[in-house]
């Protein structure tokens, strides 16, 4: 998917910013990769000290503050769409689609993008 293509696919969905800090893990690397930044149904958008790699897999837990149907990590595989600097050389933005979530994990995105929408 080229850069344009994708800007216009994050477009037709509403993003919900996230206003508290939510950590996301690289499941296989076990360590924090960055926050999330906003999320959709569909996608995600995350800043981190960890640069990823565009047009990889990744399985990434979302690990929230609070609870949220009885959980407080949400898992998800994404494929890494793009990645920009940020105006701070040690932070990189990463542009995400989710392509592999469970029932509850959608369940649990759907509560969260309540709660960030209150």
């Amino acid at each position: 998917m080229s850069d344009e293509e994708s800007r216009s696919y994050e477009r037709k969905l509403k993003r919900h910013q996230v206003k508290t800090a939510i950590e996301v893990y690289d499941k296989l690397r076990g360590s924090c990769v960055g926050r999330l930044v906003n999320i959709h149904s569909s996608g995600l958008m995350l800043m981190g000290t960890v640069r990823l790699e565009a047009d990889h897999l990744y399985q990434l837990d979302l690990h929230l503050p609070e609870m949220i149907n009885g959980r407080r990590v949400i898992q998800l595989g994404v494929d890494c769409l793009w990645v920009r600097e940020s105006d701070d050389p040690d932070q990189h933005w990463a542009g995400c689609q989710i392509i592999d979530k469970s029932d509850e994990a959608d369940a649990d995105i759907e509560a969260l993008v309540e709660l960030l929408e209150a």
